[in-house]
C-alpha cells in the first residue's frame, strides 16, 4: 500500500522516507548490536512489523543472541517495517469530511488538530484504534507526577515509545520531556512524518537561553548524538553542577 499512498501524498511520503520510521525489515531485525543485547521476540512485531503475517520465528532465524541472523523471507529485506498504515487508517467511521462552505481563514481554536485517519494499527486485534481512543499515560519521576502535554496526538507516540510498567520517565523506550522541556509535546520538536528536529529550538524560543548561551551550541544530543545530556531529559543543573545562574532580564 505504501506505493499507492505515495501517488497522492508525495510530500508526506518524502518526509517519511527520509526519517527513522521508514526503517526496513533488514535494518530493524538484522541489527547485530541490538540482537546481541536482547533476544528477538514476538512483541518486537507490535511496533516493528505490525503488518507482518506471522510470528517472529517466521521472520528471523536463529532466535538467539549469537547469530548470524537472516530473514526467513529475504524478499522482505527492503520493505518498510513501519509503513503508512501503521499510523493511518484508510477508511474511518462516520460521515465523510465536507468541503468548507467559505474558503476563508479559520480561527485557530476551530482548526483541525489531527486527521481523522490518525490511529494505531494493533496487530493482535487487526484493527486501527483512533487517537481519540488512546490514553495518555501518567508519567512519574520517582514519586513525583510529571507534567505532560495534553496534545492527544502524542498518545500515538506512546504506543511504541513506551515506558516500563512503573511508568518512570526514560525507562524502556520512553522519551517524555523532562527538565527544561517538561510539558512539551513530542510534536513540538519532531516533524510529523520525517521526525526531523532541525527547527525544534527555533520553533519555541530565540537562539539564546536564560543564561545567555546559544541553545543550539549547548552540550546536548541536539548538537551531538553522543552527548551525555539527552535533550529529552536535560536539566539546567546537568551543566551547572555548582548552581544554576539567575535568569537574565530581557533588555527593552
Amino acid at each position: 500500500m505504501v506505493a499507492r499512498c505515495q501517488k497522492c501524498h508525495r510530500q508526506e511520503f518524502a518526509d517519511w522516507q527520509s526519517g527513522a520510521h521508514a526503517a526496513t525489515y533488514s535494518r530493524i531485525f538484522l541489527d547485530r548490536k541490538k540482537n546481541a543485547e536482547q533476544k528477538l521476540q514476538d512483541d518486537c512485531l507490535r511496533c516493528h512489523g505490525m503488518h507482518f503475517e506471522g510470528g517472529i520465528r517466521d521472520l528471523v532465524t536463529p532466535l538467539d543472541t549469537t547469530g548470524p541472523w537472516r530473514l526467513v523471507k529475504p524478499e522482505l529485506a527492503n520493505l518498510p517495517a513501519i509503513p503508512c498504515l501503521a499510523c493511518h487508517e484508510m477508511h474511518t467511521h462516520g460521515a465523510p469530511l465536507a468541503r468548507p462552505d467559505v474558503p476563508a481563514a479559520t480561527p485557530g481554536p476551530k482548526q483541525e488538530l489531527y486527521r481523522p485517519s490518525l490511529g494505531l494499527f494493533d496487530r493482535r486485534e487487526q484493527l486501527h484504534f483512533a487517537v481519540r481512543a488512546l490514553p495518555l499515560p501518567e508519567m512519574r519521576d520517582g514519586d513525583r507526577a510529571v507534567k505532560i502535554s495534553p496534545d492527544p496526538r502524542q498518545a500515538l507516540c506512546y504506543q511504541c515509545h513506551a515506558p516500563r510498567s512503573g511508568n518512570q520517565v526514560s525507562s524502556g523506550d520512553d522519551r517524555t520531556p523532562m527538565g527544561v522541556h517538561e510539558g512539551l509535546s513530542c510534536l513540538a520538536c519532531h516533524l510529523k512524518h520525517g521526525q526531523q528536529t532541525r527547527a525544534s529550538c527555533a520553533t519555541c524560543h530565540p537562539r539564546l537561553s536564560n543564561c545567555g548561551r546559544d541553545v543550539e551550541t549547548m552540550d546536548t544530543t541536539f548538537k551531538d548524538t553522543h552527548s551525555a545530556h539527552n535533550v529529552h531529559f536535560v536539566k539546567c543543573a546537568d551543566c551547572h553542577p555548582r548552581g544554576v545562574p539567575a535568569k537574565r532580564l530581557a533588555r527593552r
